[in-house]
């Protein structure tokens, strides 16, 4: 007994040692919010406040020394995140995190974001001489100083590995991983495409898409998409990422005669894949001559959002298509080459070596055609017959971005005319970008190359890649770009919507349904001024009009009585339906029934005529959401038919009968039997996910969450979330933060992010924002340096 007291008691030291030194191990690891840190390559010593939310406010005294702070605070926060996005878009994280990336890394080396990335780095820095470029090597400057210094967060540890020094080629692989937002076409395209050649025309009138191309571009095709499905390439890559996509957004602006302040109120959340940590990060840099509070991409050293006491802007994706795929033929007699034109011509090939952690190095190559790479064999289930090779054709690949230069022009805009004159140097990312100012200007420029296609082109189509009369013929002007500037109404307002139209032209794009836009236009105009609360009650608005007009549709037409019938809990569901008013708040039990019903209206309409991966790419997508509406509308339209009973033709009454059914069956099975408790709170659930945290049991440490949310798709508040016959709604994007500027008090904004400031797990700025922002429910970003105090203060010297 003695021996073995000793052993318990030898143990119980070790086990406390050991925990104790991992804690005080971690500690060290914590960024610096106190304290004074030399850094080598400053000029001048630098002063960094932090505020109670962990938002760094950096005073220097020149730009240089502002910027390199940056650099540095910021990679104490989310040197992690930036090596994600690193890796993400340079098809590296197999080396890293091992085989489940490879293809990931394949996709992602074949869409060549890196390419650009290297090209416009040549390019831009070949020679340092102007201001955009010597504050970007200071940024990375500083970022290279928090590696040098050695007390990474816990992740790189965890991974074992050390991050290579960051570069400016990836400043524009960050930029490029914003273009994610714009592969739409990689899943809809195929998609579309196979509904014409299975179906023929009549099924694509419901989705609006034939009316933008004449009948003849509807041939069939005998080069058809394997039936496993082309459109579960992005669904299936994307799932994967450790750092999310942009996916949406609103922003509004109200000029001095719609705000109760006298002067331009300005309002922006953008929608992106919700990550721990969030996407954005803030901060506020003053140095003589400059003020700045922004938002901030990991990587990137301008503010992509932002105000200061002259000018504030807000953006959203301009989802025009920049992006085409097209059908090459291939020579029988020789694989190595494809028609062009007339004649063949030789693939070029780009070879790549994939290092995998743990594992062989993988050789990948990618062939090319004058229109991109091709992308089959990157998945098993893409087309692979030689015979028929679907390239991508991509602005991104022809450019060598300018990007860099804008936001530099934008950051330091005085006035309307300085801001604009950068609107032309936005081109390989759409972007809807509202202006204010306290000059009580307003605008809107919608900005990005928008490429000229001929016009017998469907763009939602799979196009001719041989014989050339389908080819880009350039690219607009900028003075083709929408644009407005103060309106007679005093407002703006964009929400992924199409925009108007420039001497009548076509931007064909994958547009969001409206619903939010018209919602919020709706709101803003009930009443002719406004404060600023006022806006955070319509940011916050989760209410869909679109939904409570299909639930009327629904109900009118489905046999309530039939479906009565089955029990008293089905007649107290469709009770609830009826006087559900279109919110969809936490304790809402019409929006757990309405959303089931949908799904299953969803799969009763569409699920004969598409195969499994089709329908789960289909559901999930802008083209379906946007047209559910049109096409349960529609009593005529040829998918209510069923295809696998050719006796009989089926008809929306019975789709609708049966999809009610099903859904209030489903609920009873999924939440019980006492309709009381099947509040949608319960089925639509926010979890912010960490890289690491994707893995059990690091889940319990990484992971912040999960929330019961309130919103939906289509809703101002949107928290998305993908159709799916479990009735677990999981809410996978939302508002990446939410800003509200007032021109009458500029140095007290509001703002909010998902989580927190910080991805370093021992920071107290981890998630100290998340129960706020899940009450929806905004901070003060002060920037006044006397009302900011000296609470916690890192000084930077040379």
């Amino acid at each position: 007994m003695k021996i073995l007291k000793k052993i318990l008691i030898v143990l119980t030291i070790l086990i406390v040692t050991f925990l104790s030194v991992s804690y005080f191990w971690l500690l060290s690891t914590m960024p610096d919010y106190e304290g004074t840190l030399e850094l080598s390559g400053l000029n001048n010593t630098v002063e960094v406040i932090y505020d109670d939310f962990g938002v760094p406010h950096i005073y220097a005294t020149n730009s240089h020394d502002a910027y390199m702070a940056l650099g540095y605070v910021q990679a104490q926060e989310r040197l992690f995140q930036m090596e994600m996005i690193r890796r993400v878009t340079s098809g590296r994280l197999s080396e890293l995190l091992g085989e489940k990336f490879i293809n990931t890394d394949k996709t992602m080396l074949t869409l060549s974001i890196r390419e650009m990335a290297g090209k416009s780095a040549d390019k831009y820095f070949a020679a340092i001489d102007e201001p955009y470029k010597k504050e970007t090597l200071a940024y990375l400057k500083g970022i290279n100083s928090f590696i040098d210094k050695g007390n990474l967060p816990v992740e790189f540890t965890l991974l074992n590995f050390k991050p290579e020094p960051f570069e400016p080629v990836d400043v524009y692989t960050a930029i490029g991983y914003m273009s994610l937002s714009f592969t739409s076409a990689l899943s809809q395209e195929p998609i579309v495409t196979k509904i014409l050649e299975s179906f023929g025309e009549e099924y694509l009138i419901d989705f609006a898409i034939d009316s933008m191309s004449n009948a003849s571009h509807y041939k069939s095709s005998s080069n058809c998409i394997s039936e496993d499905g082309f459109s579960q390439l992005t669904e299936q890559v994307f799932a994967t990422l450790p750092v999310p996509v942009w996916n949406g957004s609103n922003n509004w602006v109200l000029s001095a005669d719609r705000s109760k302040s006298g002067k331009v109120l300005l309002a922006n959340d953008t929608h992106i894949r919700y990550s721990q940590p969030a996407v954005w990060y803030e901060a506020y840099i003053e140095y003589p001559g400059f003020n700045m509070a922004g938002y901030y991409l990991s990587g990137v050293p301008y503010a992509i959002i932002g105000h200061n006491d002259i000018i504030a802007w807000g953006t959203t994706i301009f989802p025009f298509d920049n992006m085409d795929l097209y059908r090459e033929k291939q020579n029988p007699d020789n694989p190595n080459q494809v028609m062009v034109d007339d004649h063949w011509e030789d693939y070029s090939i780009k070879n790549h070596k994939i290092p995998v952690k743990n594992s062989d190095d993988i050789l990948f190559s990618v062939k090319y055609t004058r229109h991109g790479p091709v992308l089959n064999g990157i998945y098993n289930n893409i087309a692979t017959s030689k015979d028929q090779p679907v390239t991508l054709w991509w602005s991104l690949n022809e450019m060598e971005s300018a990007v860099l230069e804008a936001l530099y022009r934008i950051n330091n805009a005085k006035n309307i005319d300085e801001f604009e004159s950068a609107m032309p140097l936005i081109d390989l990312i759409g972007m809807n970008m509202v202006y204010g100012d306290i000059e009580n200007n307003i605008a809107l420029w919608s900005a990005g190359k928008i490429p000229i296609r001929p016009d017998h082109v469907n763009s939602k189509l799979i196009l001719d890649g041989a014989s050339g009369v389908d080819e880009i013929l350039g690219y607009y002007s900028f003075d083709k770009n929408p644009k407005i500037k103060n309106p007679e109404d005093g407002f703006i307002t964009t929400s992924n919507d199409e925009p108007q139209r420039v001497d009548g032209i076509l931007y064909p794009g994958y547009y969001a349904p409206g619903y939010r836009a018209t919602r919020i236009k709706r709101l803003i105009n009930s009443r002719n001024t406004w404060s600023l609360d006022e806006l955070a009650e319509v940011q916050l608005d989760n209410t869909s009009e679109r939904d409570t007009m299909l639930t009327r549709l629904i109900l009118e037409e489905a046999n309530l009585q039939k479906i009565a019938s089955m029990g008293p809990e089905y007649s107290l569901a469709l009770s609830q339906l009826k006087n559900w008013d279109g919110s969809t708040g936490v304790s809402s039990i019409g929006a757990t029934i309405f959303n089931n019903v949908v799904f299953y209206i969803m799969y009763n309409t569409l699920s004969d005529e598409l195969d499994k991966s089709d329908f789960k790419s289909l559901s999930g997508s802008f083209l379906l959401r946007s047209r559910m509406l049109q096409i349960c509308s529609n009593e005529e339209s040829p998918w209510f038919d069923n295809i696998n009973t050719p006796d009989k033709k089926e008809v929306r009454s019975e789709i609708f009968t049966v999809s009610v059914e099903e859904a209030i069956t489903s609920l009873k099975d999924q939440l019980g039997d006492d309709i009381s408790t099947w509040r949608w709170g319960r089925v639509h659930t926010l979890t912010h996910v960490h890289p690491i945290g994707k893995q059990e049991p690091f889940d319990m440490i990484f992971n912040v969450g999960p929330f019961a949310k309130s919103g939906s798709n289509d809703v101002i508040d949107k928290e998305g979330f993908r159709y799916n016959s479990s009735g677990d709604f999981k809410v996978l994007d939302g508002p990446a933060m939410r800003m509200l500027v007032d021109f009458s008090d500029t140095k007290h904004t509001m703002s909010i992010i998902p989580t927190g400031q910080s991805g370093n797990i021992m920071s107290p700025h981890y998630a100290d924002q998340a129960i706020m922002f899940n009450k929806g429910e905004y901070r003060k970003m002060v920037t006044d340096k006397e009302e900011l105090g000296r609470n916690k203060v890192l000084v930077l010297k040379p």
